[in-house]
This record gives C-alpha cells, structure tokens and sequence, in this order.
C-alpha cells in the first residue's frame, strides 16, 4: 500500500490530491486559490502533515527543477524555477506563493519531491531546447503521467508502448507534448505556442521589441494577458461558453482562435509524432460541453485530412474538485515510492533530467546576462 500526494499549481487554483493504491481511495481532493497560496503559503504544508503514512509528495515545480527531494534543493534552484524580477516580486504576483511554498517544503521534514520541466528532460533532443524555456511546465509532466495511468488502467497498455499527443487547454494557456514509447520527446509551453484564453502565447519578435521599448520592465502580468478573454472583454469561462452557445459573433471568433491554436499545436507535434494512436485532451476548458464538442470536431476533422485514425479523448482524474495534473503529480509521487505507477515514472525518465532552464539560451553572452539577473 503506498498513499501518495500531488500538487498542481494552477492558474486559478492550487489543487492537491491524495490517493491510495491498494484501495483506491482518495483521501485527499481539495482545489485552493491562488491568491490563499500568496498570502498563507504554508497553508497546504499545515494540510498535509495532518495525514498518516504518506510516503512521498510531488510538489508543482513552476519551470522545473532536476529531480530530488526538496530538502536537497537550493534556494537558487527554487527561484530560477520561478523566475521573476524583482518588481513583479513587490507586486506578489501569483508565482511569488508557489515560490514561498517550494522554500517551505525545502525547510520541512516532509517526504516531497521536487521535478523537472519539459526542458530539464532528457528524452528531447537538444535542437528542440534552442532558446526555448517553456516548452511545459513540470505540471505538463503531471498530465502526461495521468494519460499514461489511462493508458495502464483503462487500455491495459504498459507506459513504454504509449505513443500519442497530449493537449491542454487550460485556464490561461494551451500547450502540446509528443508521446512515443511513453516518453515525452517534444512539447509546446503555454508562452510557446498559441493564443489560450487569457495568456497571448508567443510574442512576436517585434511585438516584444516595441513592448520593451514602451515598457522598459517588462512585467509577467503580460504573459496573462492578450488571450481570448481580452477579446471578449471579460475573464469568465462560463460567460464565454454562452456567447459560443448563442452562436454570438465575437463569441465565435474567440472559440475559432481557440480552436486554431489547438490544431496548430497538434499539427506542431505531428512532425515529432506522425502516427499518434490517441489525442489526449485536458485542463478546464474540457469540461465545458459547448466548447468541448466545438474542440473535439475540430480536431478530427483535422486528423481526417491526413488521415490519421487516432482516437480522441479526455484524461481522467482522480479526485472531484482537483484538476487532471493533480492526479498525475500524485502518481509521479507513488511511483517515486515504488507504488503501482512506479512504470509511468520510470519510463518518463524524471530522475535523468539535468540542467538550469536557461541552459539553451543563445548567443552565450545574452545567457550570462540572464544568469546575473537571476
């Protein structure tokens, strides 16, 4: 029997899930606002002490972290994980909680784990890393794990025999990773790819050339901003849902936007992953059934121009009010205990990954000045 815990640092929420793998129970299901995490967070540290016999904790690692325990990290590794300047520090944006919460893990007697983020694996080739930093999040890692749980439990597929492409469409972003042999091998981050529903995606060189010149401090709030909520002009899901159900005209622009970032970053993959066995879906916006039968349509009409004969479908979760990367950190985590997962964190080579997010960065006098700064 192994209990296990997960978090998952969300946009909106920090959700954290505990299961048990001899009885399946969850124990554990509870999804907390961000804005609680920056102002009390050791609040899910005074949670989950309070609970017998947990034998291992994935903590949600921003960008990522090499693979350890979070008493053997540094303080230079958990704030480059989250790196932020100074200014967005005094303006305690939401990051600034996760970062305080990794700090006190490291300080606490805990069985918790830090991971990597996509970039930190060693299953991508290294000319997919070029100036990139995001190419996932190490919750992006959770989600594929989940899959892959999906793939042992309802398919009866051992991990190493997984090849699909995960999507998730989250509250803020969209973002794409390649499977083969249940190992990630490509991925597209959040600030990466595609317009999302608040986040802009990819900056335009010259869009961020002007923005630098407008704003010399360029802040993270930007990265959360220029989406799909600035279009329709207002931040609700559920208002959006409406204006695509009433068939309104700048509703249907934004789901075509949504849409459209989603298949590109799938036909992104297919040059990674050109025969996927399955398209696995996640985050919120799956959960919303108008949008959800716009996005499913879309996506094997899509596939149907190849063709590729790749079933479509949603990852499962564990718990009712935490989303699907809680579930997969919490796997990760049973895994790391030799649990029943032990396969899917074995196969995704987590303990291998190495190196600082801005490894990749070039030219090397630009990464220099990088590291000073951070």
């Amino acid at each position: 029997m192994v209990r296990a815990i997960g978090l998952d640092s969300g946009t909106m929420s920090l959700d954290i899930l505990g299961f048990d793998d001899e009885s399946n129970e969850v124990f554990l299901d509870i999804a907390i606002p961000r804005e609680v995490i920056t102002n009390h967070p050791e609040y899910p540290i005074k949670l989950i002490e309070k609970i017998k016999d947990v034998k291992a904790i994935v903590v949600s690692s921003g960008y990522g972290i090499p693979f350890k325990r979070a008493q053997e990290s540094s303080i230079e590794e958990i704030n480059r994980a989250t790196f932020i300047t100074k200014e967005d520090e005094n303006k305690r944006l939401k990051i600034v909680g996760l970062r305080n919460l990794m700090k006190l893990f490291r300080e606490s007697n805990l069985p918790a784990y830090f991971v990597p983020g996509v970039i930190q694996l060693e299953t991508i080739p290294e000319y997919r890393k070029l100036n990139k930093i995001d190419l996932g999040t190490s919750d992006k890692i959770f989600s594929v794990a989940q899959a892959l749980k999906d793939e042992m439990d309802i398919y009866q597929k051992r991990p190493s025999f997984s090849n699909f492409i995960l999507v998730e469409i989250g509250f803020a972003y969209i973002a794409a990773l390649s499977i083969i042999n249940g190992k990630i091998v490509d991925g597209i981050g959040g600030t990466t790819g595609f317009p999302g529903f608040k986040g802009s995606g990819f900056i335009d060189a010259e869009v961020s050339y002007a923005i630098s010149s407008a704003e010399p401090r360029f802040s993270k709030i930007r990265l959360f901003q220029g989406g799909i909520s600035d279009l329709i002009n207002n931040d609700n899901i559920d208002y959006f849902e409406s204006l695509v159900k009433a068939g309104n005209e700048i509703g249907l622009v934004g789901i075509n936007a949504i849409i459209e970032s989603i298949l590109k970053d799938i036909a992104i993959m297919l040059v990674s992953n050109p025969k996927p066995e399955k398209v696995y879906l996640s985050g919120r916006f799956t959960r919303y059934k108008t949008i959800f039968s716009y996005i499913k349509k879309s996506i094997r009409d899509f596939l149907n121009n190849f063709p590729i004969n790749a079933e479509i479908t949603t990852v499962s979760r564990l718990g009712n009010e935490t989303k699907e990367a809680a579930s997969g950190a919490a796997v990760l985590a049973n895994g790391i205990a030799n649990g029943r997962y032990r396969d899917i964190f074995e196969t995704l080579e987590i303990r291998n990954s190495k190196h600082d997010i801005f490894s990749y960065i070039k030219p090397n006098d630009l990464k220099t000045k990088i590291l000073k700064v951070f």
